[in-house]
């Protein structure tokens, strides 16, 4: 793959991964966790290059006894989760991966381990997993990685702490793991009425072309006020069609768990990048939603803030 990366397998990589094979018990679980113990220290000189944090000793490849009893290839990225290093051998079509590392993963990576060239190669990474395996042909480049980690990374501003969201990597298929399919938050019984794709100028109905993509995801916020946390459902819907240079995007706000409706006076802003409201919402008594619709320009930068009294929570997203 063209857009792959090589790198050098160094001595003290070899003797690292050498000396945590020669404690296992079999000879194949010894070559199992050297050619791991090789793909996780690639991937952690990749993560260096990039100005990644990593954490070896915080990682389940680190630790001798996980390492005994599961075959993992993991590297802890602080405040992310851990992404997955699986090694494979070269001309491998496809990389097999053990139950054990289906789940718990923010992403993976496909490293091609050539011990005789003294060289690893990452092939690519890929977000989720399916069947228990990854198709060489299917994984997406390191840069998509990247975009992937960004959404994960707290930025610092004036006002408080937020995450930023790359609505533009949805329609990639790359999702931070914190936004979900909608119907694994809520029935869907509860999301009606349907989104209706409105301009927040003309307030006009957008018809579906025959070229629109859709997406549509979930989050689980919880928002604290002076009394207690609050479980809410953040719902994003966009749209984007080959005619229109615009993307559509439709915000809701729903109330989680056992909950029927918000609480009173929450208020759904929606503000541009100097922070400046263009839109917002209140909730009433017994209002089981909030909504708010507009429209962008890939790139453009939006705020969400939830507000009730002297309390707010702001996240950011990238159209």
């Amino acid at each position: 793959m063209s857009d792959s990366l090589a790198l050098p397998i160094t001595q003290a990589a070899r003797q690292i991964a050498q000396d945590f094979g020669q404690q296992q018990s079999t000879p194949e679980k010894c070559q199992q966790v050297y050619l791991n113990t090789l793909a996780v220290l690639a991937v952690k000189e990749y993560l260096a290059l990039m100005e990644i944090p990593y954490n070896l000793e915080a990682s389940d490849s680190w630790n001798p006894v996980v390492r005994l009893c599961a075959d993992v290839a993991d590297l802890v990225v602080p405040g992310m989760g851990s992404l997955e290093c699986r090694p494979i051998l070269p001309d491998t079509p496809t990389c097999l991966l053990p139950p054990e590392v289906w789940s718990d993963r923010i992403g993976y990576l496909v490293v091609i381990i050539d011990d005789q060239q003294r060289r690893a190669r990452i092939l690519g990474f890929t977000p989720t997993v399916q069947a228990g395996q990854i198709a060489i042909d299917q994984l997406q480049p390191l840069e998509s990685l990247l975009a992937h980690i960004s959404e994960f990374m707290l930025v610092d501003t004036k006002s408080p702490t937020f995450v930023q969201t790359d609505l533009g990597q949805w329609l990639h298929g790359i999702f931070n793991q914190s936004w979900q399919v909608v119907e694994d938050l809520l029935q869907p019984s509860t999301l009606e009425p349907a989104f209706h794709f409105r301009s927040a100028a003309t307030t006009s109905t957008v018809e579906l072309d025959d070229d629109a993509v859709q997406i549509k995801r979930a989050k689980l916020v919880k928002f604290k006020n002076d009394a207690e946390e609050i479980p809410l459902v953040l719902i994003m819907n966009l749209l984007q069609t080959e005619s229109d240079s615009q993307r559509m995007l439709c915000v809701q706000l729903r109330p989680a768990g056992q909950c029927a409706s918000l609480p009173a006076n929450l208020v759904l802003r929606v503000l541009d990048n100097q922070h400046n409201t263009f839109l917002e919402a209140q909730s009433r008594q017994a209002d089981n939603y909030l909504q708010l619709e507009f429209s962008g320009l890939p790139g453009e930068q939006f705020h969400l803030d939830l507000e009730q009294g002297n309390h707010i929570l702001t996240e950011t997203f990238i159209i």
